[in-house]
């Protein structure tokens, strides 16, 4: 897991730092936006499936 946790932060400032130097500071939050919506989904899909196995 801590494996995971130092790669995901390895792939993170790289991928901000190239859409910083291609296409400005606002592209970051956008693509920042982006992953928080990603994560929203698949956090209420998994909710939802647990719930539905437990049930």
């Amino acid at each position: 897991m801590v494996a995971v946790i130092q790669l995901s932060i390895a792939l993170g400032s790289t991928a901000g730092g190239w859409s910083l130097d291609r296409a400005g500071y606002q592209c970051t939050f956008m693509v920042s936006a982006g992953v928080l919506l990603l994560a929203a989904g698949l956090f209420a899909r998994t909710a939802a499936a647990r719930r539905a196995a437990c049930a």
